[in-house]
C-alpha cells in the first residue's frame, strides 16, 4: 500500500522538522462567512492569518486591505484566513463582511495547534505562515508589512532556489501532498544545478527522492492525482498569459470533475484530501467562469 510505502518518508520528514502544525477551529461549526476552507485544504498554502474583532468598525480599513490582497493572490497557493476574536455574534460579523465585500474565509477563534498564534491581550495581530505550516514568516500588528511578505512566500513555495529549499518543500509534500510531491520530484531532475547540489550536499536524501519518484511513477493512482493537481493549478492560473488556461470552459471542468471523482475513494487519506483540495479549486473556477 502507498501508505506503508510512505512510512519511512514520513519518519524522515518528522526528523528534519518538516512536519507542520494543524489548524484548529476551522470547521462548519465555527465558520462565519467567506469562502469555505478546512484544515486539510490549507495544507500546502501560504496563509495570511488575521486575528481581530471582525465586527468592530475601527477595523474596516484593514479588512478592506486584506480583501485586496486576497483578490490579488487567491488564484495562487494562498489563503487569507480571518479569525474573529470579538464578542459579537455571527450575524453582526456577517453584516460587517457584507458591507465591506469580504469574501475570504472568516472563522470564530481559528488558531494553530502550536499555541503560538494566540491573541491573548485583545489586540489585533497578523501573521504570515509558510506553505508547510511550520514557520512564521511575519507576526505583528502591521497588515501592510504582512502583505509585503506574501508574494515572496508564494514564490519561494512554488520555485525554491537551492537544494535546501527544495528539500524543505519536498519533505513536507511527501508527508501531506503526494500528488504535488510527485510533480516536484519530476521537476527536481529537470533543474540540473539544484539536483547536482542535492546529490553533493544531501546524498541520502537524493537517493530517497530518486527511489520515491520511481515508485510513484509506477503507481497509477499517484500519477492520476498529479495530473489532477496540474489541472487545478492551471485553472487557478487561468487569468495569466497562458493561452491554454484562457481556453478553459465550464464544460471542460465538469468533465474533469467526473473523471477524477473516483480518487476520493482511495484507501490513502492523503490522496483523498489532496483530491478534495484540487476539486474544490476546480469547482470554484467553474463557478467563476459561469458568472463571466
Amino acid at each position: 500500500m502507498i501508505r506503508e510505502m510512505l512510512v519511512g518518508i514520513v519518519a524522515c520528514a518528522f526528523a528534519s522538522g518538516a512536519c507542520g502544525y494543524e489548524w484548529l477551529n476551522v470547521s462548519q461549526e465555527t465558520r462565519i462567512g467567506g469562502r469555505m476552507v478546512s484544515p486539510g485544504y490549507l495544507r500546502g498554502k501560504v496563509v495570511l492569518f488575521d486575528c481581530r474583532d471582525y465586527a468592530d468598525p475601527a477595523n474596516a480599513e484593514v479588512l478592506k486591505r486584506l480583501q485586496s490582497i486576497w483578490a490579488t493572490y487567491k488564484t495562487k497557493p494562498f489563503v487569507v484566513l480571518g479569525s474573529h476574536r470579538g464578542e459579537a455574534g455571527t450575524a453582526k460579523v456577517r453584516a460587517m463582511m457584507d458591507k465591506l465585500g469580504i469574501t475570504y474565509p472568516v472563522y470564530r477563534g481559528a488558531r494553530l495547534s502550536n499555541g503560538e498564534l494566540e491573541n491573548t491581550d485583545g489586540k489585533a495581530l497578523v501573521y504570515v505562515i509558510d506553505s508547510t505550516c511550520s514557520r512564521r514568516l511575519y507576526g505583528g500588528k502591521d497588515d501592510r508589512a504582512a502583505t509585503g511578505v506574501v508574494g515572496s512566500a508564494i514564490f519561494a513555495a512554488r520555485m525554491p532556489t537551492n537544494a535546501k529549499q527544495w528539500k524543505f518543500q519536498l519533505d513536507y509534500e511527501l508527508e501531506n501532498l503526494p500528488g504535488q510531491a510527485y510533480l516536484r520530484l519530476k521537476a527536481l531532475k529537470e533543474h540540473q544545478d539544484v539536483w547536482s547540489e542535492m546529490q553533493s550536499k544531501y546524498p541520502e536524501d537524493a537517493k530517497r527522492y530518486e527511489d520515491t519518484r520511481a515508485k510513484f511513477s509506477e503507481n497509477n493512482e499517484i500519477k492520476k492525482l498529479a495530473k489532477l493537481v496540474e489541472l487545478a493549478r492551471l485553472v487557478k492560473d487561468r487569468d495569466t498569459e497562458s493561452e491554454q488556461a484562457k481556453k478553459i470552459k465550464p464544460e471542460h471542468l465538469e468533465r474533469v470533475e467526473e473523471k477524477y471523482e473516483s480518487l476520493k475513494g482511495s484507501d490513502n487519506p492523503y490522496i483523498v484530501q489532496e483530491t478534495k483540495n484540487a476539486l474544490v479549486d476546480i469547482r470554484f473556477a467553474k463557478a467563476s467562469l459561469k458568472t463571466k
